[in-house]
C-alpha cells in the first residue's frame, strides 16, 4: 500500500516537472553571442554617434572638461554626462551630434589629423592586443594538454 503511493507521487511529480527540466544543457555551438562594433559586445557608446569624429569630439571635449580633476571627480562627471545623454530624445540627441560634427568640422585641419591618426594608432595597438590574446590563449591550451 505505502509503495503503490510512493509511486503515485512520483508519476504526479514527473508531470507536473516542465520538459525543459530533462532537457540538456545548450552547447557552445547552439549559443551565439552577437558583438557590437569593433568586436566589443554591447557597444552603447559607440551606439550615439554617427561617425568617428563625432565620437573623438566627444572624447576631448570630455578630457578637457575633466582635466585637473580626481579620478572621484572625473567618474562622477562622466557619469553626469552619461545620464544627460540618456535623458534626452531622438531630436536632441541628434541636435549634440550635429554640435559634435559642427566643432569637429570648426577644428583645424592639423589637430585634425593629429586625432585622426592618434585614432588609427590606437586602433592597431588594440587590435594587436586582441590577437596576441588570441595567441596567448591558444598557447596556454597546448601547454595545458598531456603530453
Amino acid at each position: 500500500m505505502k509503495s503503490s503511493r510512493i509511486l503515485m507521487a512520483a508519476f504526479a511529480t514527473t508531470l507536473l516537472l516542465p520538459a525543459t527540466a530533462f532537457a540538456a544543457p545548450p552547447t557552445a555551438d547552439q549559443v551565439t553571442v552577437t558583438e557590437g562594433r569593433n568586436g566589443h559586445q554591447g557597444g552603447r557608446m559607440m551606439a550615439l554617434f554617427s561617425s568617428p569624429e563625432q565620437r573623438m569630439m566627444f572624447k576631448v571635449e570630455l578630457r578637457q572638461a575633466t582635466r585637473g580633476m580626481s579620478r572621484d571627480q572625473k567618474k562622477a562627471y562622466r557619469k553626469q554626462q552619461k545620464e544627460q545623454i540618456k535623458t534626452m530624445d531622438d531630436a536632441q540627441k541628434e541636435q549634440w551630434r550635429q554640435g559634435l560634427q559642427a566643432r569637429w568640422n570648426a577644428m583645424p585641419v592639423a589637430q585634425r589629423t593629429k586625432l585622426a591618426q592618434k585614432m588609427e594608432r590606437h586602433a592597431e595597438k588594440h587590435q594587436q592586443r586582441a590577437q596576441n590574446q588570441g595567441q596567448y590563449q591558444d598557447d596556454q591550451q597546448d601547454m595545458n594538454a598531456p603530453q
